[in-house]
């Protein structure tokens, strides 16, 4: 009997699914020679003009301030057309660009509990000023003229990841807002106050962006704290990834 179930148990080890993964996939090193990009459609990821460290950004889902990675993670950049066997949510997407990370440039990494300053994003009184997408989507950016900037099918993690890449912190969601959203921000008042304080035309005063105008234009606010984050520690990845 023993002998039974230790057999049965030892069974159950060998059983487990594997990762998902696409069903086929080509990588390409890319001479920045085009803009960069990402599209998400049922069943196909197509990543364009992207490093390494953005590859895991996005298979993760975490801000670049989560990643630990060696400086060469940002210089090669690479194109890849991946396609699932069938259709696939954009959740499934990551986990499969996570099994293809760890096939074609051997990445291995692991998750570590850090103590860091980071920036908490929450509601503002008064509630959200943007309208939740009415339409299924993924995640897409799109700029309208000089000033206006929108995000359509946008997660709260979204804007929270983008936010961090500019101020260099991660910034943690406690909005409490779970759906996709469709968000448009107007920047001309920040391009003609940073005008007024002497820098180049166009350019825009980013922390006045960030700490009054997501609050004046978004009715969300940005505080200090401090906390625990999972931050990805990369052990190994290739610079060139195998052949397709």
């Amino acid at each position: 009997m023993k002998l039974a179930i230790a057999l049965f148990v030892c069974a159950g080890c060998f059983a487990q699914p594997a990762p998902p993964a696409f069903e086929t996939a080509s990588i390409h090193p890319n001479p920045r020679v085009e803009r960069s990009e990402i599209q998400v459609s049922s069943g196909t990821l197509i990543i364009r003009n992207q490093p390494v460290f953005f590859l895991v950004e996005w298979a993760y889902d975490v801000t670049p301030a989560q990643i630990d990675a060696p400086s060469w993670f940002k210089e090669s950049c690479f194109d890849i057309v991946a396609k699932a066997a069938g259709p696939t949510d954009e959740a499934q997407m990551r986990l499969m660009l996570q099994t293809l990370l760890a096939d074609r440039f051997g990445l291995k990494l692991h998750k570590e509990a850090r103590t860091e300053q980071v920036y908490v994003m929450t509601l503002a009184k008064g509630g959200p000023k943007f309208q939740e997408s009415t339409t299924e989507g993924s995640f897409a950016l799109d700029q309208t003229g000089a000033f206006m900037l929108a995000a359509h099918h946008a997660r709260m993690t979204d804007l929270a990841q983008g936010i961090g890449a500019e101020i260099g912190r991660p910034v943690v969601d406690e909005t409490g807002l779970k759906g996709r959203y469709e968000i448009r921000m107007n920047l001309a008042p920040y391009a003609a106050r940073a005008a007024d304080g002497g820098t180049s035309p166009g350019q825009f005063d980013m922390m006045s962006i960030l700490f009054t105008g997501l609050q004046d234009l978004l009715g969300l606010k940005l505080e200090a704290s401090k906390q625990s984050v999972d931050v990805l520690v990369i052990d190994h990845a290739e610079k060139t990834p195998t052949e397709n």
